[in-house]
């Protein structure tokens, strides 16, 4: 196939860019219509307790989907939307040195988490103590 205009070395490179943009695009879809199969939204559920269900959540979020944040690794981090390797480990050091969170919003206490990544990863976040179960 020749496309008027252009070498064969440069159609086939066109062609190869357009399936790539097909290919990404149909990706993108799949993964905003499927969020339950997203590499970001599976996380590990053995360091979590699920927390009891709140009275003002009827429909009963999935608490497969909380991840402590007092006993998470670092690559468990990495699983969280926006959160890298080094912002993880940043997560770590201030839980280390500071003694752990008591609450949820504690973690936007580390540098690099600000409201706006704090809104994207809350609902997967949880806190348990030691002595029992704190509320999000």
């Amino acid at each position: 196939m020749q496309i008027p205009g252009f070498t064969s070395q440069e159609t086939k490179v066109l062609i190869l860019l357009v399936a790539a943009l097909v290919v990404g695009t149909g990706l993108t879809w799949h993964k905003r219509t499927h969020p339950q199969f997203a590499p970001e939204l599976i996380l590990q559920t053995t360091q979590a307790t699920p927390l009891p269900q709140s009275e003002g959540d009827p429909e009963g979020s999935s608490d497969a989907r909380m991840l402590n944040i007092n006993q998470a690794t670092a690559e468990e981090f990495q699983l969280l939307p926006g959160i890298g390797p080094s912002l993880s480990r940043r997560i770590v050091e201030r839980r280390e040195t500071g003694g752990g969170f008591r609450k949820i919003e504690d973690i936007m206490q580390v540098k690099g988490i600000g409201p706006k990544t704090f809104e994207k990863i809350k609902d997967y976040l949880a806190v348990e103590a030691d002595s029992g179960r704190e509320a999000r």
